[in-house]
């Protein structure tokens, strides 16, 4: 291309300035970008940077000396000092571009010099070693001439050095050194044409140059910024393939050129003066050998530490190996472990409620229509008292007892669970309803054994509740709702039973449910009424006192019988409130009555409400509030009730009844007959009136006088004590005779007066006690306001 300019301009001046013109405009991105960025670019960089920039200048300058000195340059010249100086910036720049940690540093400039060391030799013998017999070293040029190879070999050195760092990745930065590379041959080419002939610049040469400043120009237009890579970021391989093959080229460059010299040099020709040259090539080898065997150490020093570093590391990981098997040993200790305690119960060891569920889901699962199973759940009777009396340590012991009796009776395949409590279940798979109840028998009668608790004996009793389960469509839910009604059923029963399950059961449970939530919300929204039912004089036939009655009527159902909500409420708790708002309303509604015709007013009170603490004090609280006075009430309690509160010793319930008594209010015994009757009882409980159940009042129709000799009895029993008595149940006009003439002052039943609302009571009063008021009130019938024992 060259010399086709060259024709068309017809003179080599032209040629060089030409060559000039296209390198400046090449390397121009290179500088461009150089400037650009002068300031983020790093101290390195811009040392490369103004190298090159200094070597165009020199080369401008060598072409001007060209041009003017007639397609001649004068060597050495001025422009000689650019050039020597853009050697220093060069290879200061890429000596710097290339640093490395302390280590690494070492390495690489060690593997530099190494493959240096090889191409040295080969400049010795095609560069110094001719020039040197061809030019004595007299004045500054010859000098000069050979300051020019040495930098070309320190330039490649450092070149070499960078290509053994991180900084060689960036694609930017290996045009730069392609650029170098490029330049360095050019400068080979050179001083071999000048070795040989004169200093004279062709085509190779001069093209190489131009391909150098191009690479330069390349080099900006990429994309890739030029930086350094930070120290520790080279590649750790103590020595790569690369580096190997590198070392290899260089360790026979030596002797290969020394063999090209020798085959090329006429034996005759060697004399005294040339063996001598050979002790430089000897020194290079020599020193590569010495850097050989250093680096080597270094590679083996390397090894021995990785080796020793690897050791160590597969020690460790030996060890955390082991370590991190026992951990999973560990770990699955611990996740049986916590299974077991998340299926089992920590005092007993047996199943809990989860484990049941998943057994029985498991024995539902086989879908054998001919299967047969059973469920027990059992329920300690008189565990808490247990608790109560030897403290909560002898009630885990008394379980785990229990316990071990009932693993004994239980099969491998059946499951024994605690539920909580003092509530076991024993599931038995694959068993026939007879052999099932006869295994209930068996748990019942192993319970009821002594039992030794803190060096006591201890004796127990168990309700159970037993379900046949042959339908595969059950699940665990409902066969223990199943078990936990017959449950239920066994402690209304009396306990120490065991009651198989039936439907009616459930049926039971579910009306006693919605009665429950029924008579919640009634309670809530008042549907609740009090209806009253005259107590009568049989002498008089006036009205002394009122029984307050509860009544519930739904909208939808209609009434419900007290038979069927009172129970319910006495089970849930319900009475206390209910009862408290029955006082209230019915002394209320008497408070009227009292004041016009001196009536008085009896009032039902259960068991429940009697134990609780504040019971007296609500008594008087609504007495005070409505302004009745206590000598015009009557609390009705059972007979049951008020002895067994007296056989118990239940210190509070008399207690109340006397702090009650003490303030005016009356105490009678409901349904007096049907319970104890004793003469003792009534001489210890405070008693002011008998109330005689209706099952005792005389028919007319029975003429015996044995027939109504326990109703003869009872009066007589009342009038010892001076106890006025009042029968119930009276709705024949004959009955109030032959209850009158027995002696019996008081009676109440349908004969007289149907239960009633307050408007029709109200309209019986006054029509049985007309305008019998103010001072000719009954004060002194036995049930009238202040008449007591």
């Amino acid at each position: 291309m060259l010399s086709a300019v060259a024709d068309v301009f017809g003179d080599t001046s032209v040629r060089q300035v030409l060559w000039l013109v296209v390198c400046a405009l090449g390397s121009s991105p290179f500088f461009f970008r150089i400037a650009r960025g002068w300031r983020g670019l790093s101290l390195p960089w811009r040392l490369v940077a103004a190298g090159f920039a200094v070597r165009l200048l020199s080369d401008t300058v060598w072409t001007v000396e060209y041009v003017s000195g007639g397609n001649d340059a004068p060597f050495p010249s001025y422009n000689d000092v650019g050039f020597v100086a853009s050697y220093v910036l060069l290879i200061a720049g890429l000596v710097l571009a290339g640093r490395q940690r302390r280590g690494q540093g070492r390495r690489m400039m060690l593997d530099a010099l190494i493959v240096s060391a090889g191409f040295a030799v080969l400049d010795w013998v095609f560069l110094f070693h001719p020039y040197l017999h061809q030019s004595p070293l007299a004045g500054l040029g010859p000098i000069l001439a050979l300051i020019y190879p040495l930098c070309d070999l320190a330039l490649f050195a450092a070149t070499v050095k960078l290509l053994f760092s991180a900084s060689a990745r960036s694609p930017a930065n290996r045009l730069v050194l392609l650029a170098v590379g490029a330049m360095l041959a050019a400068n080979t080419v050179y001083f071999s044409n000048a070795t040989a002939t004169t200093r004279t610049v062709d085509v190779l040469d001069n093209g190489l140059w131009m391909v150098s400043y191009l690479l330069l120009g390349l080099a900006g237009l990429h994309p890739a910024m030029l930086w350094t890579a930070r120290p520790g970021t080279n590649n750790r391989t103590p020595l790569s393939s690369r580096r190997t093959l590198a070392f290899a080229v260089a360790t026979l460059i030596g002797p290969a050129s020394l063999l090209g010299m020798a085959a090329t040099t006429d034996a005759d020709a060697w004399h005294a003066e040339e063996w001598r040259h050979l002790a430089v090539p000897a020194l290079l080898s020599g020193a590569l050998s010495v850097l050989l065997v250093v680096r080597l150490s270094l590679v083996a020093r390397v090894a021995q530490h990785r080796s020793v570093e690897l050791d160590r590391r597969t020690v460790e990981l030996d060890q955390q190996a082991r370590d991190l098997a026992e951990a999973l040993e560990e770990r699955t200790a611990l996740e049986q472990q916590l299974r077991h305690h998340a299926l089992h119960d920590p005092l007993t060891g047996l199943a809990n409620r989860g484990l049941l569920a998943e057994r029985m889901e498991w024995a539902f699962s086989r879908r054998d229509g001919a299967a047969r199973h059973a469920l027990l759940l059992i329920d300690l009777d008189g565990f808490k008292d247990v608790n109560d009396t030897l403290g909560h340590g002898s009630g885990d012991e008394l379980l785990m007892e229990v316990a071990v009796r009932l693993r004994e009776l239980a099969a491998p395949a059946d499951t024994l669970a605690r539920l909580g409590g003092d509530e076991f279940a024993l599931f038995i798979e694959d068993v026939e309803p007879v052999q099932a109840a006869y295994l209930a028998e068996r748990a019942r009668e192993a319970i009821k054994a002594p039992l030794p608790v803190a060096g006591r004996t201890v004796y127990l009793s168990a309700s159970i509740g037993l379900v046949q389960i042959s339908d595969t469509r059950v699940t665990p839910q409902n066969a223990l709702a199943d078990a936990d009604l017959a449950l239920y059923a066994a402690k209304r029963a009396g306990r120490d039973r065991v009651t198989a399950y039936q439907p009616v059961m459930r049926t039971a449970r579910e009306t006693f449910t919605w009665v429950a939530d029924g008579l919640r919300h009634a309670l809530a929204t008042e549907e609740l009424a009090v209806h009253y039912q005259p107590v009568m004089d049989l002498a008089t036939g006036r009205a002394v006192a009122v029984e307050a009655l509860l009544r519930w009527t739904l909208s939808a159902r209609g009434p419900v019988s007290p038979a069927q909500f009172i129970p319910v409420a006495e089970e849930t708790g319900l009475i206390v409130p209910v009862g408290a708002w029955v006082l209230r309303r019915a002394c209320t509604d008497a408070r009227a009555w009292y004041e016009r015709y001196g009536i008085s007013l009896t009032v039902n009170v259960s068991g429940r409400q009697l134990a609780e603490l504040d019971f007296a004090d609500l008594v008087l609280r609504t007495l005070t509030d409505v302004g009745l006075p206590p000598e015009a009430l009557i609390l009705e309690i059972t007979e049951t009730v008020l002895i067994g509160s007296a056989e118990e010793g239940a210190g509070q319930a008399l207690a109340t009844l006397n702090r009650l008594r003490e303030h005016g209010v009356r105490i009678a015994i409901d349904d007096f007959g049907t319970g104890y009757s004793s003469l003792s009882y009534l001489a210890q409980l405070p008693v002011d009136i008998l109330k005689i159940d209706r099952s005792f009042v005389p028919a007319a129709e029975a003429a015996s006088g044995d027939d109504h000799a326990f109703t003869r009895a009872v009066l007589q029993l009342g009038a010892s004590r001076r106890l006025p008595a009042i029968a119930e149940g009276v709705e024949t006009a004959e009955q109030a005779d032959l209850l009158r003439d027995m002696g019996c002052p008081l009676a109440q039943g349908f004969l007289f007066a149907r239960p009633g609302p307050v408007e029709v009571v109200a309209a019986e009063l006054a029509r049985t006690n007309g305008d019998r008021a103010g001072d000719d009130r009954p004060g002194g019938s036995p049930v009238g306001s202040g008449a007591r024992r």
